[in-house]
């Protein structure tokens, strides 16, 4: 019989074994001659967790890691390693060998925060992404930036704000980066001329971002401490915290603010007027306690915002029926803001106590806020609250040309819409 196997093209070899886990690409070795050393030339190596095998065991998981590199032959395009266990004694010899073997993917997912970032990780000049969790780490004085960079992802990491800063900065072309699940004292400064992604979601005291080619920007402020109220506090005469934060992302066109992130912008004085307008964003999401102080920063966003066309807000408060207002005191001003919006969301957590109230905010809300362009207003219950959904059924239509969407749930599959005139 004709050994097809055998005789497969080298092109087509490389597609099948691309295809595989690390484990079974190994394992095609037994197949003929012409696989015995095939797996050895993949540019790509995936080393995931193994909770229920012998591998699991640190010992066994490095001399498996260390095997599969003696062995391997060519470039290494990307290296991903999930592991339970540190492995403080291989990593840096590992990282050795990634930095001679034109690394340009690292991905290190170490859990409990026991993996330690070494020293020599900062000479791979070949690396175009990096993600890492579960890591220390430590910029050297002799780091001169990565030159091919263009993303970066950090989750469950020790890094001092200099080190982020003089990371970051130090990356000419970052586009993407993604900040998670850490604690940062003092600035967290962000400078990055080409960024165009930034995600960041954490506990920290203050920001200063300079990203001027940013187009899309989640940021979340954990209330674990609340250390950046005593910072603000203490920044008197200073310039303001939205000036500071988002003074400089004038081409920012999706905006995403949750956590304690209003509170903390509505700190500090409040600037006549931003020196940068946000002229091209057209998507926000904004979670609010409703306080006075943070309607007030909102609306300033708002206003520096002219072409919004979609405002996602999460009440997270019960005080929402009481302040709606004082938002419309400030009815002249939103009837100038809004001249653009074609889409409103509105998230509210459940408060059976007021109901009526609530559901009369609501409506009072997409008044103020509804315009000419306005087709959709979306009420979402953050839990099942159906009695809201009768209230707004009973109350005044928004306009000839809105239509009114109730869900249940974020969730939920069942949507209740009201008639097609409402």
């Amino acid at each position: 019989m004709d050994d097809y196997i055998s005789k497969l093209p080298d092109n087509i070899q490389e597609k099948i074994l691309a295809e595989l886990s690390l484990k079974e690409a190994v394992r095609t070795s037994i197949l003929s001659r012409t696989w015995k050393d095939s797996w050895t030339s993949l540019p790509n190596l995936v080393f995931p967790d193994f909770p229920f095998e012998e591998e699991s065991t640190e010992p066994r998981l490095i001399e498996l890691v260390d095997k599969v590199l003696r062995v391997h032959r060519g470039p290494i395009q990307k290296f991903k390693l999930v592991s339970q266990h540190a492995c403080i004694e291989a990593i840096g010899r590992w990282m050795l060998i990634l930095s001679t073997n034109e690394i340009e993917h690292l991905d290190l997912n170490f859990s409990r925060m026991n993996g330690k970032i070494p020293s020599c990780f900062f000479s791979c000049n070949t690396l175009k992404s990096v993600c890492l969790s579960g890591c220390s780490i430590n910029v050297p004085l002799f780091f001169n930036g990565f030159t091919l960079l263009h993303t970066l992802c950090l989750s469950y990491f020790n890094l001092s704000e200099f080190d982020i800063e003089k990371l970051v900065s130090s990356c000419p072309l970052l586009e993407h980066l993604e900040l998670a699940n850490f604690f940062q004292q003092g600035c967290l400064r962000i400078l990055a001329p080409k960024l165009t992604f930034l995600a960041i979601n954490g506990d920290f005291q203050d920001i200063s971002l300079e990203a001027p080619k940013l187009v899309e920007g989640s940021i979340c402020l954990f209330e674990e401490t609340g250390d950046y109220q005593e910072f603000s506090a203490g920044k008197d005469g200073a310039e303001s915290n939205i000036t500071r934060a988002l003074g400089h992302l004038s081409n920012i066109q999706k905006l995403d603010i949750r956590g304690e992130f209003i509170n903390y912008l509505s700190m500090g004085p409040n600037p006549e007027n931003l020196p940068s307008m946000f002229p091209h964003l057209t998507e926000i999401y904004v979670q609010l306690m409703i306080s006075l102080d943070e309607i007030v920063t909102a609306l300033c966003l708002f206003e520096n915002a002219p072409n919004l066309k979609l405002l996602h807000i999460e009440v997270c408060n019960s005080l929402f029926p009481l302040r709606v207002q004082g938002l419309q005191e400030s009815k002249a001003i939103l009837d100038c803001l809004f001249k653009h919006l074609e889409d409103v969301n509105v998230f509210y957590h459940r408060d059976p106590e007021l109901l009526s109230r609530k559901a009369k905010s609501i409506l009072e809300f997409g008044q103020l806020v509804s315009s000419t362009a306005l087709e959709e207003f979306r009420v979402t219950a953050l839990g099942y609250d159906i009695g809201v959904f009768e209230e707004l059924k009973l109350l005044p239509k928004l306009s000839e040309k809105c239509k009114l969407v109730l869900l249940r749930d974020e969730e939920s599959d069942d949507e209740e819409e009201s008639d097609g005139d409402a």
